[in-house]
């Protein structure tokens, strides 16, 4: 007789509600946790792909030489000799974050495998949040910083932001344009508390004018999504329940997606397909090209796979009649590509870094 064919999953802990932990077997808990584990760290890779490279690396150049010029000479004359710069150093953080789990040794005999897996998904959506949190203050917060690689070898790292007016060199646009390394700046602000075309513009053609704009995406919340649908131009994707066998379906080429109403694009305004993120923050957007493989930011981990690299069971000790769980992660979220992004904020005159919890 064959046998039963199927996958561990944690849907088989959650199911195990009428036998104790101790009984089920940690054994059997761990490799169904462990495989659960990895399915999370694959689908974390996926959401962050669209803007974030998952890399090992710790720094790298970004950027490309100065602006050099050519000099008009007589048939005698030699030009002075340039000497191009070669880009700017960008350094990328690699943090340690850890959650801990304790129980009895009667904990184990009371509770049930599906009061564990509740205990991982917990970390899991702890993990879902931190990563979250550190991929706003990558790309909202304004100001460069140090960062002592304490995880490594406690070289300092110089940590970027987008391109903030800080004197570092900007590449040339594509048609040669050179931007004020001193004044240049893609945090763009709009006084008033009403989104406009005039910011919404601004901030595209901020990006748009160092040559990207192969598929240009605007993230924004949900908090501000009618505001942006009743931008003038604003051409929304359509409910297909609304528009079932009418040609308007396919009038933009594409569907609204029904199914999520916190993370999906809801329509196109100028050169850019407008999406709503759960992990956007009310006021602001942000606009970059998503086809490149220049992303805006960069995910550091030690090996440089989040499937590696992501939340992992890093030890467990038992210690009559204790038993405690820790489960950690290394990353860090820095900029890599700092023309291929920026943000707008339209609640005051000038831009104001906000304020992310935790």
């Amino acid at each position: 007789m064959a046998g039963k064919v199927g996958t561990l999953s944690i849907d088989t802990l959650l199911a195990a509600r009428f036998t104790s932990a101790a009984r089920y077997g940690l054994d059997n808990i761990a490799k169904i946790l462990k495989a659960d584990l990895q399915v999370h760290n694959t689908l974390m890779q996926e959401m962050l792909s669209d803007f974030c490279d998952v890399t090992g690396d710790r720094q790298r150049i970004y950027g490309s030489s100065d602006s050099t010029i050519m000099y008009a000479v007589d048939e005698f004359g030699r030009a002075p000799t340039q000497k191009p710069a070669v880009g700017t150093t960008v350094g990328f953080p690699l943090k340690l974050f850890q959650y801990a789990i304790g129980w009895t040794r009667k904990w184990l005999e009371n509770h049930t495998p599906a009061d564990m897996a509740i205990a991982q998904q917990a970390a899991q959506k702890a993990h879902r949040r931190k990563v979250r949190g550190e991929i706003q203050r990558a790309i909202f917060l304004s100001g460069n910083y140090s960062w002592p690689d304490y995880l490594v070898d406690n070289i300092t790292l110089g940590v970027k932001r987008l391109v903030n007016a800080d004197g570092s060199p900007i590449p040339e646009g594509p048609n040669g344009e050179v931007y004020n390394a001193a004044m240049h700046t893609h945090y763009l602000a709009l006084a008033g508390g009403a989104l406009t075309t005039v910011i919404a513009d601004a901030v595209i053609k901020t990006v748009v004018e160092h040559g990207w704009g192969g598929q240009m995406r605007v993230y924004i919340s949900s908090a501000d999504e009618s505001a942006w649908r009743g931008l003038t131009g604003f051409q929304p994707y359509l409910d297909p329940r609304l528009t079932v066998g009418t040609y308007a379906n396919f009038a933009l080429g594409k569907r609204l997606d029904i199914t999520r109403l916190d993370n999906r694009a809801i329509g196109i305004y100028g050169a850019a397909e407008v999406w709503v993120k759960p992990w956007m923050i009310p006021f602001y957007f942000f606009a970059f090209d998503a086809t490149t493989d220049a992303k805006p930011a960069v995910l550091r981990t030690r090996s440089g796979n989040m499937n590696e690299d992501g939340l992992a069971i890093a030890a467990e000790l038992d210690m009559y009649p204790l038993h405690a769980q820790y489960m950690e992660t290394e990353f860090g979220v820095g900029i890599w590509n700092r023309t291929n992004g920026a943000v707008g904020y339209y609640n005051g005159a000038t831009y104001v870094d906000p304020v992310i919890p935790g």
